[in-house]
């Protein structure tokens, strides 16, 4: 993977403060909004599926400003500007229920722009095969707008829920993917600095091929709406594979590795787990699924955004802020409680939606705090 881009001051606006901030905010609100929804203390939304939409936004919502924020490097103030105000307008529509073909094109817009702004030019800078990959896969987040959009409107038989479930595989080939590269790079200066060893062998490319064909495999499936074949079991235990490399145990007392190594496992062990579900019976796999959502996803993104915020602002030397560790330890714990949700509902959904905001609300506060200092 390229080395991660820094926005060059006075050139370019630090693309990542707003969608950053605007992610974390977004994260704490929606949930809760969703969470009173479901308790009848709000009307939900009319003609949609209510939890499809729940999953769309925390998907193309959230995560869609999280990428963002990791893509923009390199853009104009008015394109930053329309870039937000894109994200802005498509959680505006979702939210207020605008349907039709305007709802279409406010929601389409943002993706488009993410893979134009974003995904173009890391496609053009991509110089080696394996670093392909992210192009088509930004890109694929418009064919899953595409799906769930298809759905609301009637063209397409159980649209909405195709569209989700595409844009959960995209999200988790992303970070399958990344996490390949960014975790095991931090880990070969750890282990240097610990032991002056070398770690030998990380990368394992021929297990990143097994990750990327799986979710790719797992993308074409419930795109077409096809039956649960284990793609999903093949994409998490090659990542567990190629994890066991990185030393992950050395990694937990490191306020930047140790998280993102937690979310990486939760991720790759939440997708094993949603598909033993589905096709041993065991239970819904929606709720194993929110093992990978809250606690892989959730964890990996809330980390990334101080990781990278630290890099961009130039803070390195002040060492990486160990509010990742609370953040993920409040995540966790949001996954747990909303993996046992089924035995009591009215209790643990709303506390896991507690943890979750809690720990969102905490990140964008370690952000703009950040921002503040010189």
């Amino acid at each position: 993977m390229p080395p991660l881009p820094l926005s060059r001051s006075g050139r370019f606006p630090k693309a990542h403060r707003p969608f950053f901030l605007a992610a974390c905010l977004y994260a704490a609100l929606s949930v809760p909004l969703w969470v009173a929804e479901w308790a009848g203390l709000l009307p939900g939304c009319s003609g949609c599926d209510p939890v499809a939409r729940h999953a769309h936004e925390m998907l193309l919502g959230f995560a869609g400003a999280v990428l963002g924020g990791y893509l923009f490097t390199k853009i104009s103030h008015a394109r930053l500007a329309f870039a937000l105000a894109a994200w802005l307008a498509a959680r505006i529509g979702a939210w207020t229920g605008i349907g039709g073909w305007a709802g279409l094109v406010l929601a389409l817009a943002y993706p488009i722009t993410l893979f134009v702004l974003g995904g173009w030019p890391f496609l053009k800078a991509a110089k080696w095969g394996h670093n392909m990959v992210f192009a088509p896969t930004i890109a694929a987040f418009a064919l899953a707008e595409g799906l769930y959009q298809a759905g609301r409107l009637g063209l397409l038989e159980a649209g909405e829920r195709r569209g989700v479930l595409t844009a959960f595989d995209l999200v988790a080939l992303m970070i399958l993917v990344m996490g390949g590269r960014v975790i095991p790079a931090g880990m070969a200066g750890l282990v240097r600095q610990e032991d002056a060893r070398e770690l030998f062998d990380r990368n394992r490319p021929w297990l990143e091929a097994v990750v990327v064909a799986g979710m790719a495999a797992q993308i074409l499936s419930d795109a077409l709406a096809l039956p649960p074949f284990g793609a999903l079991v093949v994409a998490g235990v090659a990542g567990l594979m190629r994890q066991a490399r990185w030393r992950p145990k050395l990694a937990l007392g490191d306020a930047s590795l140790g998280p993102l190594q937690v979310g990486y496992s939760l991720l790759a062990v939440g997708l094993i787990a949603a598909t033993a579900s589905d096709l041993l019976g065991i239970g819904p796999g929606t709720d194993a699924l929110h093992l990978a959502t809250i606690g892989g996803m959730g964890v990996v993104t809330a980390t990334m955004m101080l990781r990278i915020d630290t890099i961009r602002e130039r803070r390195q030397d002040a060492g990486w802020p160990r509010t990742a560790i609370l953040a993920a330890v409040l995540l966790v714990g949001a996954a747990d409680l909303r993996i046992a949700a089924p035995l009591a509902p009215e209790v643990l959904i709303p506390a896991a939606m507690t943890l979750w905001s809690m720990a969102f609300a905490l990140v964008g506060w370690r952000l703009a705090r950040g921002w503040k200092s010189p």
